[in-house]
């Protein structure tokens, strides 16, 4: 199958400048013009959409399931589950802009499970080129004892994959994008089975755990 395109989902949030998360599994989006589902009206009813095909939802289901068998491979795991939220983010530098919101500060260091607790494996899977599509938005490590000494700088391409585990010993920032746009899809594993989250992948919002069919 062919890959969409991966800002598709955020069509209704404008490019001006800052970051829009969309998670193609939940319909969710987050932007400058603030959140909505692309599954979903302005009164929760379910709408009728072609954003992706069955095919295109396929191929996405495919690529986690080979990021999980990489996470499981690379860290000896035999027990792993694709955990909420996850999603494509996509960062636009323009120095003209300034965060709205706390969440518009992405460059800021923090700790994957000190945001959501039951992550325990993240990843990121670039989707853009750092020189050729943007400028900016190198991946920083920092030692975990100060959280200030960079230990490990990664410059996205794409296809390029960074695994990590989610706790303490490995607090990281994104450096601010200064000019271009840069798309990556953030993912993360747990190793709790309470906290799995389907690959529904069928155009309607779910926003729960486990194996529940339905959305809410």
């Amino acid at each position: 199958a062919t890959p969409p395109p991966p800002d598709r989902g955020m069509a209704a949030q404008p490019s001006t400048g800052g970051p829009t998360i969309f998670d193609v599994n939940s319909g969710f989006a987050l932007g400058p013009a603030g959140l909505h589902n692309i599954y979903e009206d302005g009164n929760g009813r379910p709408v009728p959409h072609e954003t992706f095909s069955a095919d295109e939802y396929s191929f996405y289901e495919g690529v986690i399931s080979r990021l999980k068998a990489e996470v499981e491979r690379e860290f000896g795991l035999m027990s792993l589950w694709f955990t909420a939220p996850t999603f494509i983010t996509r960062l636009v530098g323009n120095e003209s802009w300034s965060p709205a919101t706390m969440h518009d500060q992405y460059w800021m260091t923090h700790v994957d499970k000190n945001n959501t607790e039951h992550y325990d494996y993240s990843g990121l899977l670039y989707l853009s080129e750092h020189g050729a599509d943007f400028e900016g938005g190198l991946l920083t490590f920092y030692d975990p004892d100060d959280e200030v000494t960079p230990v490990l700088e990664v410059a996205p391409r794409p296809g390029r994959i960074a695994l990590f585990s989610s706790d303490v010993e490995n607090p990281h920032a994104v450096n601010l994008v200064t000019s271009g746009r840069r798309l990556t899809l953030s993912f993360w594993f747990t190793c709790s089975k309470e906290n799995e989250f389907l690959n529904f992948l069928d155009g309607k919002v779910h926003q729960r755990f486990g194996n529940t069919e339905a959305g809410g």
